[in-house]
């Protein structure tokens, strides 16, 4: 038994109408991934704008990162508790 045109065209409807609605479901979860992905590499790349930081003290680089953060917080119109 071999199949005809019309069998395949067939079959590639079923199969379209079962698939397309999986492939959508799929679509927003990867492009989500993906967005996560970036702003993870981007938060990595840059998070610490000095060259030298592993070189300096703990001190210096504690300095450092809370100058990072309250620039952060200050981009994000968020203020910080201090204490």
């Amino acid at each position: 038994m071999s199949l005809t045109q019309e069998d395949l065209q067939q079959i590639e409807a079923v199969l379209d109408r079962r698939l397309n609605p999986v492939l959508g479901e799929l679509t927003t979860p990867r492009e989500d991934i993906k967005e996560i992905y970036d702003m993870i590499t981007k938060l990595q790349s840059g998070a610490i704008s000095d060259v030298g930081f592993s070189k300096k003290s703990l001190e210096e680089e504690l300095l450092t990162l809370n100058a990072e953060l309250l620039a952060a917080a200050k981009q994000a119109g968020i203020i910080l508790p201090r204490g």
